[in-house]
């Protein structure tokens, strides 16, 4: 009799749990950073095969928004304990995003040149079944998941981020890779400055080189290797500037210098993307006396400082622009 009522109980609080629907799943208030995890919520277990997950309150959380990523070419499993009806993704997904499922059909925002937001951004109907994996073919953000096991979610409804293309056609650098203030093995500090022929927007990109003298990598949050004096300057007055708060971008070796493509996004919610090809003007201390002078002048702590919207280097009482001068 015991365990009968026991049983009963438990059938009761589960037809509790979801007696409203559809069942949310809130993103996760942690780090989580390119790994396999698991959330478990309300009887839903959520399985993402690689993904992230970030606060909104993470300095590198370009959203402003608690999410969890199912990054590209991975898997997230939906599991419940009775048959799903449908999901719905509240979030945020790569542009020319795609998507399959292994049951239901599959419906999803994408767009072939910008990053999509989603309220939903993907939903599957007509799973019909305890599980539904989603495999991504790009990277999908999510600020909440909706389960529903009575009915259909709505279809998707977003916006597409307004984006901003441009060819550089100067590039200069500052090279701190040689000052242990910014600058460790395999994590060699420098500035560089994109600009295109019409000289505004400018892109200002403060990466960590693996190896010194060699800006070639794949820079991006998730790789730790860029930080957050990454801005736009936008015109020719010093208040004309918006910081960066995402940036992924790839620069490789080439005859002719170096070859950049990636984008960043600006607080201004625009993303700027931006390629370069050609060589890349490099400021040493061996040969600017200037630069010289602020890096490796006597034991002076020399700091970098976004001010007006420009960056300076302060050392002492002494105040150096990007190009030491």
């Amino acid at each position: 009799m015991k365990k009968l009522f026991f049983s009963l109980c438990c059938v009761l609080t589960a037809l509790t749990i979801w007696a409203e629907e559809p069942v949310t799943i809130l993103a996760p208030d942690t780090i989580i950073n390119k790994q396999p995890f698991t959330l478990n919520d309300q009887g839903i277990t959520i399985s993402v095969s690689q993904g992230s997950a970030y606060p909104a309150t993470y300095s590198y959380n370009n959203l402003g928004v608690t999410y969890f990523a199912c990054l590209a070419n991975a898997n997230m499993t939906i599991s419940a304990e009775q048959p799903i009806k449908g999901i719905a993704i509240n979030g945020w997904v790569r542009k020319n995003f795609s998507a399959t499922c292994n049951y239901g059909s599959i419906d999803f925002l994408s767009d072939d040149s910008e990053d999509t937001y989603g309220y939903p951004v993907l939903t599957v109907s007509d799973i019909n079944n305890p599980s539904v994996t989603i495999s991504c073919a790009n990277q999908l953000r999510c600020f909440s998941v909706e389960v529903y096991f009575s009915q259909n979610p709505d279809e998707p409804q977003g916006e597409i981020m307004d984006t901003v293309r441009f060819v550089a056609v100067t590039a200069q650098a500052l090279d701190y890779s040689e000052d242990s203030t910014y600058s460790s093995a395999g994590h060699y500090s420098y500035w560089v400055m994109l600009a295109p022929q019409q000289t505004y927007p400018q892109v200002w990109l403060s990466l960590y080189a693996a190896q010194r003298g060699d800006l070639s990598g794949q820079y991006s949050p998730y790789n730790y290797n860029v930080d957050e004096y990454t801005y736009v300057q936008l015109g020719s007055e010093t208040w004309e500037y918006e910081y960066a708060y995402d940036q992924d971008f790839t620069i490789t070796k080439t005859p002719q210098g170096y070859h950049f493509e990636g984008w960043i996004i600006a607080d201004n919610d625009i993303q700027y993307e931006f390629v370069y090809d050609g060589p890349v003007s490099i400021a040493e201390p061996e040969e600017d006396e200037t630069f010289l002078d602020l890096t490796r002048d006597g034991n002076e702590t020399a700091s970098k400082i976004l001010q007006d919207g420009r960056l300076y280097i302060r050392r002492g009482d002494k105040t150096y622009n990007a190009l030491g001068f």
